[in-house]
């Protein structure tokens, strides 16, 4: 079974649901909303999805799949734009919304526009388009 399809195709709605969320939460910031359990669950499966995609990544890994033109800074770079860095964006996302230390909404607007763009450079990366 072929998985670098599905890594990529998964690659391009992981860009695309972190656009949205990013806008979303600032709307609903902007907005002054409180309860907003849908836009919530999105951001789960965006994350659920984000994670899906690490072990799809990792499975291609082990079977001796390289990103782009395999060389040694792309494979270093893929990663890190795909998964170290957005996981560490969410992970102080929830940590300062959780402290109360910003609006959870502001936090994760800002979060996912960092995600979103981490997430693209990872796709352009992999892909081989810059």
């Amino acid at each position: 079974m072929d998985l670098a399809a599905p890594h990529t195709w998964l690659g391009l709605v992981l860009v695309s649901i972190w656009a949205v969320v990013s806008g979303w939460s600032f709307a609903l910031r902007l907005l002054g909303y409180d309860e907003t359990p849908t836009f919530w669950r999105v951001v789960s499966v965006a994350q659920v999805l984000l994670v899906i995609q690490l072990v799809i990544g990792l499975i291609l890994l082990v079977l001796g799949g390289r990103p782009g033109d395999g060389s040694l800074f792309i494979f270093i770079f893929h990663p890190l734009y795909g998964i170290v860095f957005p996981l560490l964006t969410l992970f102080y996302a929830h940590k300062w919304s959780r402290e109360g230390r910003y609006d959870p909404h502001a936090a994760f607007g800002v979060a996912a526009l960092v995600v979103f763009g981490l997430t693209a450079r990872a796709f352009m990366v992999g892909a081989g388009i810059g």
